[in-house]
């Protein structure tokens, strides 16, 4: 399991990557994280996404990114990392295998001889 805990100290700014369907959960204070979509990198002015999580809070990462947390308010916030990646569903694994089939049956079709 990649499931830990995490304390930051006021003013304290904690950076780490997470990978998409990461999840984090504030279990006593408050917290701020910063981050961007890291596919738009290269873009110097690229958007940054601000979330303020409270006390009971839980917020899950939509796309890989490098994630700047800081403990607001005057006393330290703890929080719960949730590093496994998101499971494919059903259907996403039934999409997967129609495609890989009609891709062959389509090179079969046209090969020649």
């Amino acid at each position: 399991m990649n499931v830990f805990e995490q304390r930051y100290a006021p003013g304290q700014i904690h950076a780490a990557w997470f990978k998409r369907g990461s999840a984090i959960a504030v279990l006593d204070g408050s917290l701020r994280l910063t981050y961007r979509d890291a596919s738009l990198d290269w873009l110097l002015d690229a958007p940054r996404v601000c979330v303020v999580l409270c006390e009971g809070e839980r917020h899950v990462f939509p796309y890989e990114a490098w994630v700047e947390a800081v403990a607001t308010g005057q006393r330290a916030a703890s929080a719960q990392i949730d590093l496994r990646p998101q499971r494919r569903t059903i259907a996403a694994h039934v999409r997967r295998w129609l495609a890989s089939s009609v891709a062959r049956l389509g090179g079969m079709r046209f090969r020649r001889s």
